[in-house]
């Protein structure tokens, strides 16, 4: 898991403190595990139909973390729920959280 350093910036892959400067990012690790379980629940609840919990865990997930991966799962659930124009909105979200991948750059 890549977390960059709020201190210096410096990306740090796997480590409990940033290889930099040494500040501790244990808490945000934390965060982003908190995050992922969130996105993993919201899964297992979308996949038998349960959207309104499976937005739930979403919507807790962005809170967390803004990223691509709750927000396709907030899009999904929403659409679920025929609840398009809120669909919509997570779509937009997803879309702005995407990291560029290799072949698009």
């Amino acid at each position: 898991m890549e977390i960059q350093c709020p201190s210096c910036k410096k990306l740090n892959v796997d480590a409990s403190s940033c290889v930099r400067c040494g500040c501790d990012l244990q808490p945000l690790q934390n965060i982003l595990q908190a995050a992922l379980h969130e996105i993993a629940a919201g899964r297992n609840k979308l996949r038998v139909g349960r959207f309104q919990e499976a937005f739930s865990h979403a919507a807790r997930s962005w809170r967390l973390k803004n990223s691509a991966d709750a927000a396709r799962l907030a899009f999904l659930a929403q659409a679920g729920e025929r609840r398009f124009e809120e669909a919509l909105v997570w779509y937009c979200h997803a879309i702005r959280n995407e990291k560029p991948s290799a072949a698009k750059l």
